[in-house]
C-alpha cells in the first residue's frame, strides 16, 4: 500500500511535484521497465505464440539447398583474340561497374533460363508447381477452390503455351541468384532447389550457358560484320582511287608542284627563301645605316673622343689617340709644375689640337667607307623587295587554288582512311572467327550442398523471438494506452490538478464483515453502534497498517487546510457508485474519534444509503425523518461506547420521490451549522457526483471535500467530467484518495512507492505493519 504524506498549500498556488513522481517522470527507462513488468505475461505469450509459428514454419517447409558456381570476367584472356582497345566480345579493355552489371543481367536473362531448362529437362519438376511450405500449399488450394466457387460467368480462356510454360521460367528465375562478389570481377551464380544435386547441376549449367552465349554472340556478330564489310570494301576502294586522281589532276591544271619535303609546294619554298633573304638584307641595311649615322653625327659635332667601334679598330686612330694621351699627360705635368701659361704647356696643347684634327680626318675617311656600304645594302634590299613582289603575286594565285586543293585532299584522305579502317576491321573479323576465346571463364564449379540453406532453424527461431517481442511490446503499449484509469498519484495531480493524499489498499474479503445489529443501552435511549464493524473500522483494528497510515495523511491534510480552525465539515464524495467512499468516510471518522475528538458521521446518500445498511441495518429513522418529519436529532443518532463517534443514518425506506431535493435544503444547512458547533469534526458521506446533484447542492455548507477514486477502475474521463460539471465541489477538494488498490499490481506502476522494497524494507516494520 502506498503512503504519501502531502503538505497543504493555498488554493491559488499550484501544488509542487512529488519528488517520487518527478523522479519517475525523468526516468523514462524506469517507466519502460515498469511497463515491461506489468505486461510481462502478455509479452511472454506473444513471444511464445511467434515461436510456435516459427516452429510450425520449420516443420511444414521443405528443406532447400543452395549451390554456387563462380565465373571470372577475364578481360586479359579475351584480348588475345582481338583489337587494340576492344576485347573479342566487344567489351571494353577495362571493366566498369556498368559493364559488370550488364553481365549480371545477361546471366539473369530469359534466354539463359530457357537454355538451362531445356538442357537439364526440368520443366516438369514438381517443385516448380507447388510452394515449398505445406501450409501455403493448403491455403493456395483453398483460395483456388473458393475462387472457383464464387466465379461468375464462364471460366477464362486457357492460353496455350508452346515449349516451356511461363510460370516455370518465372519460378526458375526466382530461384536463381546472380551477384557480384564484393568489388571484384567474379560473379557468383547460385541456385536453390529441394534437391542438392539439382541445385549444383543448374548452377553449373547456367555458368556454361553464359559462356556459350558469349561465344555464340561473338561469332554471330563477327560473321555479320564480315559479310557487311566485304560488300563495303569494293565501294570504298573505288571511291578512294577516284578522289586521289582528282587531286593530282587539279595540281597539274594549276601548276602546283610539290617539293617532296613534307608535301610543301615549290612556290611556297621559293617565297620562304626570298622572304628570309629580304629580312636579312633589311637587317644589314639597318645596321650599316646606324653606323653611318653615328659616325656622321660624331664628325658633325667635332668631338673625336666619341666611341665608334670601327674607329677603335683603326691602327691610325689608335696611334693618334696614344700620342694624344701622352702629350696630354705631359701638358698636365708642365701645368702643375710651371703653370698653364708656360710655353711648353701651350706647345703641348697646340700638338693636341693638331692630333684631334688628324683623328677627325681619319674619321671622315671611315665615314665615306660606311656610306658606300650603306648604298650597296640599300640596293640589295630594293632588288630583293622587287623579286618578293613578283613571287607574292604568284603565290596569291596559287594560294587561292590551294583552297580548293585542300578540300580535294581532305576528301581523298577521308576516303582513304575509311577504306583502310574497313579493311583493318575486315581482316580482324576474319581472324576472330578462328579464335574461340571469351572474356569469361568458370573459376569454381558448383557442388552439391552438404546441409540445407533454408529454413534456417536458429535464425528462424531468433527472428520469431524478435517478432514476438515486437508484437508483445506493441500489444503492451496498446494495453497501456487503452488503460484510461488512475493508477498513480502523479496522474491525479496532473489530470485533476488536486493533490493525491494517498493510496488505500483493497481490503480482503476476510476483513469485510457486516456489522452486527445495533443495541440500546439498558435504562437509556442511547443507541450504540456494534463493536465489530468489520472493514468500516479497519483503521482502528490495524493502527499500524498502510491503510491507517494513509488515512492519517488525510487527517493531517484536514487539520492543516487553509481557513480558521481547519476543516470542520468534510464531505466524502466519489464520481461513481461503488468506489468505496462510505468505507473511507467511516474509517476517517474512526481515526478521528480514536484520537479523542468528537466526530459525527452523516449518511447523506438518501438514494442508496450503503453506510446505513452496513452500520445500522435495523435503523427505522434517520436523516430523512429529520429533514421531512422534524424528528429530534438526538433520537436518531447512534454512538460508540466512548461517546466520541456519532452516526446519523439515512433511513427513510419510503418516499423516494421526496429525496431529490432534501440534501440541498435549508434544513440540511442548519443541521450542518449546528453540528459544526457541537462536534470537532463532521463527516458527510455524500452521493456520487456523476449520477446525482446532491453533492453539488450541499457544497455551500461543506468546508472541504475528500474525493475518492477507485484505483484502476474509474475512467479518467468520468472523473474529469464529474468534477468539471461540479465546479463548487472541485474548488473545495482538499485532496484525492485512490481506493481499492491491488498492492501486487501497484508496485509495477511506480518506481519506488508501491514497490515491494518500499514497505518490505528491514526497518519499515518498526513503523507500519503489513496488516
Amino acid at each position: 500500500m502506498l503512503v504519501q504524506l502531502q503538505k497543504n498549500w493555498p488554493a491559488d498556488t499550484p501544488p509542487p511535484s512529488s519528488p517520487v513522481e518527478a523522479e519517475a517522470g525523468l526516468l523514462s527507462i524506469a517507466n519502460l521497465l515498469a511497463i515491461l513488468r506489468r505486461r510481462a505475461l502478455l509479452i511472454g505469450a506473444a513471444v511464445a505464440a511467434m515461436i510456435v509459428v516459427g516452429l510450425l514454419y520449420i516443420v511444414t517447409t521443405k528443406p532447400m539447398f543452395d549451390s554456387t558456381a563462380l565465373v571470372y570476367l577475364d578481360i586479359e584472356n579475351a584480348q588475345l583474340a582481338g583489337a587494340n582497345d576492344q576485347s573479342s566480345s566487344g567489351m571494353p579493355a577495362s571493366l566498369s561497374d556498368v559493364d559488370v552489371n550488364s553481365q549480371l543481367q545477361i546471366i539473369r536473362s530469359e534466354k539463359i533460363a530457357l537454355s538451362v531448362i531445356n538442357q537439364l529437362d526440368i520443366a516438369d519438376a514438381e517443385e516448380f508447381r507447388r510452394p515449398p511450405n505445406l501450409i501455403v500449399q493448403l491455403i493456395t488450394r483453398g483460395m483456388g477452390v473458393i475462387r472457383s466457387m464464387i466465379r461468375l460467368g464462364p471460366p477464362p480462356a486457357v492460353i496455350q503455351e508452346e515449349g516451356v510454360p511461363r510460370f516455370v521460367v518465372e519460378e526458375f528465375s526466382k530461384r536463381l541468384r546472380v551477384d557480384r562478389v564484393d568489388d571484384t570481377f567474379v560473379i557468383g551464380i547460385s541456385y536453390t532447389s529441394e534437391n542438392a544435386d539439382r541445385a549444383a547441376a543448374v548452377a553449373n549449367a547456367v555458368a556454361s550457358a553464359f559462356l556459350e552465349e558469349k561465344l555464340d554472340a561473338r561469332y554471330e556478330s563477327v560473321r555479320r560484320a564480315s559479310t557487311w564489310l566485304e560488300g563495303r570494301l569494293s565501294e570504298l576502294r573505288e571511291k578512294a582511287v577516284a578522289s586521289d586522281q582528282l587531286v593530282q589532276q587539279y595540281k597539274r591544271q594549276n601548276g602546283i608542284i610539290d617539293t617532296n619535303s613534307g608535301g610543301q609546294l615549290l612556290s611556297d619554298t621559293q617565297l620562304t627563301e626570298l622572304s628570309t633573304r629580304l629580312v636579312e638584307a633589311q637587317k644589314e641595311t639597318a645596321t650599316r645605316r646606324a653606323r653611318y649615322d653615328q659616325i656622321a653625327q660624331m664628325i658633325a659635332s667635332g668631338n673625336p673622343d666619341a666611341s665608334v667601334v670601327d674607329s677603335l679598330s683603326s691602327p691610325v686612330i689608335s696611334q693618334l689617340r696614344a700620342q694624344y694621351s701622352r702629350i696630354a699627360q705631359q701638358e698636365a705635368d708642365i701645368a702643375r709644375r710651371y703653370g698653364a701659361e708656360h710655353d711648353a704647356a701651350k706647345r703641348a696643347r697646340s700638338q693636341m689640337e693638331d692630333i684631334n684634327g688628324l683623328i677627325l680626318r681619319e674619321l671622315g675617311r671611315i665615314e665615306q667607307v660606311y656610306k658606300s656600304d650603306l648604298e650597296v645594302a640599300i640596293k640589295q634590299e630594293a632588288d630583293l623587295a622587287q623579286q618578293m613582289e613578283g613571287f607574292t603575286a604568284r603565290s596569291t594565285d596559287i594560294a587561292e587554288a590551294r583552297v580548293r586543293l585542300r578540300e580535294l585532299e581532305r576528301n581523298a584522305e577521308a576516303d582513304q582512311n575509311l577504306y583502310e579502317s574497313f579493311l583493318d576491321r575486315y581482316k580482324s573479323a576474319l581472324q576472330q572467327q578462328s579464335f574461340p576465346i571469351t572474356d569469361a571463364r568458370v573459376l569454381t564449379e558448383a557442388s552439391p550442398a552438404r546441409k540445407k540453406s533454408s529454413p534456417k532453424t536458429v535464425i528462424t527461431l531468433a527472428l520469431s523471438t524478435v517478432a514476438g517481442l515486437a508484437l508483445g511490446l506493441l500489444l503492451a503499449l496498446g494495453r497501456e494506452l487503452a488503460d484510461r484509469t488512475f493508477r498513480t498519484p502523479g496522474q491525479i495531480e496532473q489530470v485533476l490538478g488536486v493533490p493525491c493524499l494517498g493510496i488505500l489498499p483493497k481490503l480482503g474479503r476476510g476483513q469485510a464483515r457486516r456489522a452486527l445489529h445495533t443495541a440500546r443501552k439498558e435504562g437509556t435511549s442511547t443507541r450504540l453502534l456494534s463493536r465489530d464493524l468489520g472493514v468500516l473500522q479497519h483503521v482502528v483494528k490495524a493502527p499500524l497498517s498502510r491503510f491507517a497510515e494513509t488515512l492519517r495523511s488525510v487527517k493531517l491534510a484536514l487539520d492543516f487546510a487553509p481557513g480558521d480552525g481547519g476543516m470542520r465539515v468534510i464531505g466524502v464524495v466519489s464520481s461513481m457508485p461503488g468506489e468505496g467512499k462510505s468505507t473511507v468516510s467511516m474509517n476517517i471518522a474512526q481515526l478521528i474519534a480514536s484520537s479523542g475528538n468528537s466526530v459525527l458521521v452523516i449518511d447523506a446518500d438518501l438514494r442508496s444509503p450503503t453506510l446505513t445498511r452496513e452500520v445500522t441495518p435495523d435503523a427505522e429513522a434517520g436523516l430523512f425523518e429529520f429533514l421531512v418529519n422534524n424528528v429530534p436529532i438526538n433520537d436518531l443518532i447512534y454512538s460508540d461506547e466512548a461517546k466520541r463517534l456519532k452516526f446519523l443514518p439515512a433511513a427513510g425506506k419510503d418516499g423516494a420521490e421526496q429525496k431529490t431535493d432534501l440534501i440541498g435544503s435549508g434544513k440540511m444547512a442548519q443541521l450542518l451549522t449546528a453540528a459544526r458547533q457541537t462536534y470537532n469534526y463532521v463527516i458527510v458521506d455524500l452521493p456520487p457526483l456523476a449520477p446525482v446533484i446532491d453533492a453539488k447542492a450541499v457544497a455551500g455548507s461543506v468546508d472541504g471535500f475528500v474525493f475518492v477514486v477507485e484505483w484502476g477502475e474509474t475512467s479518467i474521463a468520468t472523473v474529469s467530467d464529474a468534477l468539471h460539471n461540479a465546479p463548487h465541489v472541485n474548488q473545495k477538494i482538499i485532496g484525492c484518495v485512490l481506493n481499492k488498490a491491488d498492492e501486487n499490481t501497484l508496485r509495477l506502476y511506480t518506481a519506488s512507492i508501491g514497490n515491494s522494497s518500499y514497505y518490505h524494507h528491514e526497518k519499515f516494520g518498526s513503523y507500519v505493519s503489513q496488516g
